[in-house]
């Protein structure tokens, strides 16, 4: 049985063909801007059908796909539009699927398909109370709970761990919404917090340093103020963001990817004392640990839940 997984992020789709339960090659394809996903499928076909012929398949009988936005699996069809691409919720993609390959379609959130990945092939073996998180351009999230994939009634549960008040009187978020913890802490609102601090015009922002967070924990290290108060806000926002995920999912592991994971050894345990001092739990009841599989989570978990065709058991609430 082959399956065709795809993680399809704002500039880059990750590809991989899963036979047997085994993830036997992998693909990354740079798309270009556009607001139509209907111009993207043609791209999408071509990489399946190349990366079918030079590894020696003749049949695809699944394919799988990951989008960031609210998803409903059960009737694979996107909720919301999809940032990038505003027509891809209007797209019939199940009969896409078929009419090209006779394949059957599995859609997931990406968060979702990246937690099953590393549930089933990284960092979450082992545990079935389970909560991931994305650190990066936004925050994302996903949770299983005693071994199901928690969706809810209108499949925004457990997925939106970026957008939750922990400022009621902070930033306006990209979302309408006031004082999200994207808005206080993601790759998306740091320009905006660096610019607007007052340290600014004598930080090496000020003199072109690239406003990202490699930078912020870089200076931090060698002693910049901005960059400390900068650091230190965003440790304390995300650690009051999950420390809210621990209390309404009450998970045994945190699994913690993205982009800012470069400076895991900060982050960690900075958010496990946070855990500690904070949640009603005893001393080391809920492990904080970094993503095993932060490239492909999501392929491999869309490549695991086509594979179990109709995906893993779901809780609705």
């Amino acid at each position: 049985m082959l399956q065709a997984a795809l993680d399809l992020g704002g500039t880059r789709i990750k590809f991989g063909l899963i036979s047997n339960g085994q993830c036997v090659v992998t693909s990354s394809l740079a798309i270009p801007s556009s607001e139509r996903f209907a111009t993207v499928l043609p791209l999408i076909e071509a990489e399946i059908y190349r990366m079918m012929r030079e590894s020696g398949f003749t049949r695809l009988d699944g394919v799988g796909m990951a989008f960031p936005t609210i998803v409903d699996s059960d009737r694979m069809r996107l909720l919301y539009q999809y940032v990038k691409y505003t027509d891809a919720n209007d797209l019939d993609l199940t009969t896409w699927a078929k009419a090209r390959w006779n394949a059957t379609l599995v859609m997931e959130n990406d968060a979702r398909a990246a937690l099953v990945g590393e549930w089933q092939f990284g960092a979450g073996q082992g545990v079935d109370n389970l909560v991931m998180v994305t650190l990066g351009t936004g925050v994302g999230s996903a949770a299983l709970v005693n071994g199901r994939l928690l969706k809810g009634s209108h499949y925004l549960a457990g997925n939106l761990g970026g957008h939750q008040t922990i400022r009621f009187d902070g930033k306006r978020c990209n979302c309408g919404n006031i004082g999200c913890l994207e808005s206080e802490a993601s790759s998306w609102a740091l320009p905006e917090m660096i610019k607007r601090h007052a340290l600014y015009a004598e930080s090496p922002f000020a003199q072109g340093e690239k406003p990202d967070f490699e930078a912020v924990f870089r200076l931090a290290t060698a002693g910049d103020p901005l960059a400390v108060s900068v650091r230190d806000h965003c440790l304390e926002a995300w650690a009051a963001g999950i420390l809210n995920l621990v209390y309404a999912y009450d998970p045994d592991r945190i699994v913690i990817g993205g982009g800012v994971m470069h400076s895991a050894e900060l982050i960690l345990p900075f958010i496990q004392q946070k855990i500690a001092q904070a949640a009603w739990l005893p001393v080391n009841a809920v492990q904080v640990v970094a993503a095993e599989q932060p490239d492909w989570a999501g392929v491999l978990g869309m490549g695991y839940l086509g594979t179990t065709k109709k995906g893993i058991t779901v809780f609705k609430i």
